[in-house]
């Protein structure tokens, strides 16, 4: 992929399947330059090709120092800008070739830290027409990250072992003056394929994951939206508290429409 960016994929992984393996392969067929944290535990599993670019010492740190490590390996390689992938999300070479060509039109000002690239439910449109809008948080996958604002930041934070890592990567970008924007219409990224759970589709068309989730992880997403709550509150912006908090609620509801439909759809194939 010829970029005037010096630009990686980062993915972090655990326990890795075929499907996952096969798209990090596709990454090497292609001369995409990428660089995998593995947090799978045991020995070394990974093809003697891959081995090259994936980091790992055999042991589960968790996705937020598994980010943590992947952003100050970026900086320290002298890469501009890293964009991440969950192991589970689907994306193709025409996703990357769509997302170098977004950027050369657009050329997005350094005081962008982050830019979210969608396409559920949106579809495909040539990346010069394809404006960016501002928003106020961003999930990990898909995020194509300023490292000059991820440096500036101290990358990701470890404190937490998975929940909450990319809502606190995102307020701290806007706490230190950067921007974040959403841009559509990216083909070939697909979030919820290979995402455990039922997808139900509404009236309008759009698609909705209906997972229902361990008490152990909600706890913990809870736990880490009330941490970001508090500190929006005492540090500012506060309109964040706001977000976080009904985010709060915005779970817990979304966990009994999961629970609800899930059994609901169960139900009426049978």
């Amino acid at each position: 992929m010829k970029s005037s960016l010096k630009l990686v994929v980062g993915i972090v992984t655990y326990y890795p399947d075929n499907q996952t393996l096969q798209r990090i392969r596709m990454l090497l067929d292609n001369g995409i330059e990428f660089v995998v944290i593995d947090n799978t535990p045991g020995d070394d599993f990974w093809p003697m090709p891959l081995r090259s670019r994936v980091i790992r010492d055999g042991r589960n740190w968790g996705l937020g120092l598994g980010l943590k490590k992947l952003g100050e390996w970026a900086v320290k390689e002298k890469y501009t800008h890293l964009l991440y992938f969950d192991q589970d999300v689907i994306f193709t070479v025409d996703s990357l070739v769509w997302i170098d060509r977004w950027y050369g039109h657009h050329q997005p000002k350094e005081s962008v830290g982050l830019i979210w690239f969608n396409y559920q439910n949106k579809g495909v449109r040539s990346p010069e027409f394809s404006a960016p809008y501002t928003i106020k948080l961003a999930i990990s996958a898909g995020s194509f990250i300023n490292l000059k604002a991820l440096d500036a930041i101290g990358g990701h934070t470890d404190r937490w072992f998975l929940e909450g890592i990319d809502y606190d990567f995102c307020f701290r970008l806007v706490q230190h003056g950067y921007q974040l924007l959403g841009v559509d219409h990216c083909p070939g990224i697909d979030y919820l394929a290979n995402q455990p759970g039922v997808i139900r589709i509404d009236n309008m068309g759009n698609s909705h994951l209906l997972r229902i989730q361990p008490m152990k992880r909600l706890w913990s997403f809870w736990s880490a939206l009330l941490d970001l709550t508090w500190r929006a509150l005492w540090e500012g912006p506060r309109d964040y508290a706001y977000i976080f908090s009904r985010n709060i609620l915005t779970y817990a509801y979304d966990q009994l429409n999961s629970i609800f439909w899930t059994y609901w759809i169960k139900l009426w194939k049978k």
